[in-house]
């Protein structure tokens, strides 16, 4: 029994070496797999290019330049003549900045336009109705009525304005909807099927038509602005209104009567809008509550002085010095002769974007680096638990090793003791 136990004891332990052996070499290639990881990274950072700064010299030219009285032109271009007829040797192409009194248009973003109106119901008693049949017309207080026009921009302004507020009235279809003008120029809506019944009841009680009455809208605010017609009287308005019509000449503000303009101030600047525009926007806001909230952009103008490029291109005579550089011109259309001033000129917004490219670049370099070394750190993490795992291994091999050896010891005495009986 003693013998048996001893080969049970050396065949478990010769199956544990195996083990401890093959998971060994799982180890090794794990470390090795980790080698090979290690080495990319390290060749992706070699193949990384450290971002270079711009130098300011770089964007960094000759700018030729003279004060023509006190305008500074700038020369652009210098092409050499030869053989000019005149004698002239160089085309000449210079620029100043000039203001320029333009006309300005903007879609202003929530305007807050405030308009004084009035939308209700008004109660006509049914005998203020005639009909007459040989014109199959009817009148209203001997108001003409007709069929309402919607492509007509006064009486659409006032029926869009009255839907806002009663939008059942929306529920008739155009085709029923009519309406007439009183003296003082307010537009009344009704429908047909009210008109008739005004006309066909022989109900002796006061019967009243169904109409709306829907006040001349008046612009008053635009955000805090008060506002106001134009007054072609103030000469500042009239200059700023000729030359918004110069530059605008199709737009409804050019073409409306001037009575249909109005303006206001805002921040030193006065603002032109058609009473279309305004009522518009003013109407446009979706909870009648709230009529200044949530507007649609209001189409504004005003007119101010804008810098503009003014280039011309002309004919000179250029006198050099010894290494070529130019010294005076003198223009063709002009006896004057001016001093070149030659000073260097840096392209600050190229500069500007070169600097801001780098500093991104920049970034995005020390990200790269930084994630390299966060993944060598991981890789050398795992590495340094591998290695300790094959110490580990190493150690139980030896005491294996050792243990196998007791026990083979074991086995060899059991056998001798046992097969060798004679000496």
């Amino acid at each position: 029994m003693g013998m048996a136990a001893s080969q049970a004891r050396y065949l478990g332990l010769t199956a544990r070496k195996t083990n401890v052996e093959y998971e060994g070499q799982q180890v090794n290639q794990a470390r090795t797999a980790l080698a090979m990881q290690a080495a990319n990274t390290f060749n992706e950072l070699l193949k990384l290019e450290v971002p270079t700064a711009p130098s300011q010299t770089d964007f960094v030219t000759m700018q030729y330049s003279y004060m023509d009285g006190t305008q500074k032109e700038i020369i652009s271009e210098m092409t050499p003549l030869s053989n000019d007829p005149d004698g002239y040797n160089y085309m000449i192409t210079h620029y100043h900045f000039s203001d320029v009194y333009h006309g300005v248009k903007t879609n202003k973003a929530n305007p807050q336009v405030y308009i004084d109106t009035s939308v209700e119901f008004k109660n006509v008693p049914y005998g203020d109705v005639a009909y007459d049949a040989a014109t199959t017309t009817y009148k209203v207080k001997g108001n003409e009525v007709s069929q309402y026009n919607p492509t007509d921009e006064t009486e659409k302004a006032a029926y869009d304005r009255i839907i806002k507020v009663y939008p059942a009235f929306a529920e008739y279809p155009l085709s029923e909807v009519y309406k007439y003008t009183d003296s003082s120029g307010e537009i009344y809506f009704t429908t047909i099927g009210s008109l008739e019944e005004a006309v066909s009841t022989t109900d002796p009680k006061d019967l009243k038509v169904y109409t709306v009455e829907a006040k001349a809208d008046t612009p008053i605010y635009v955000g805090n602005s008060k506002v106001s017609k134009y007054d072609e009287s103030d000469i500042d308005q009239k200059l700023a209104y000729e030359q918004i019509c110069k530059d605008f000449p199709t737009e409804k503000i050019a073409t409306v009567t001037k009575d249909k303009i109005y303006t206001w101030q805002s921040q030193g600047k006065t603002y032109f809008a058609t009473l279309e525009d305004l009522t518009n926007t003013a109407i446009s806001a979706p909870d009648p509550t709230k009529p200044t909230e949530n507007q649609s952009k209001l189409t504004e103008y005003n007119a101010e002085d804008v810098k503009e490029k003014i280039e011309q291109k002309q004919r000179a005579f250029v006198e050099l010095d010894a290494s070529g550089r130019p010294q005076t011109l003198r223009y063709e259309d002009s006896t004057a002769t001016y001093a070149i001033a030659t000073e260097r000129s840096i392209d600050e917004a190229a500069y500007q974007d070169a600097m801001n490219q780098y500093n991104y670049n920049m970034s995005v370099y020390e990200k790269r680096i930084a994630d390299i070394n966060a993944k060598t750190e991981k890789i050398q993490q795992q590495d340094r638990t591998l290695e300790l795992r094959l110490r580990q291994l190493d150690t139980e091999q030896e005491a294996l090793q050792t243990e196998m050896e007791a026990v083979k010891k074991v086995i060899d005495k059991n056998i001798e003791s046992t097969f060798k009986t004679f000496e």
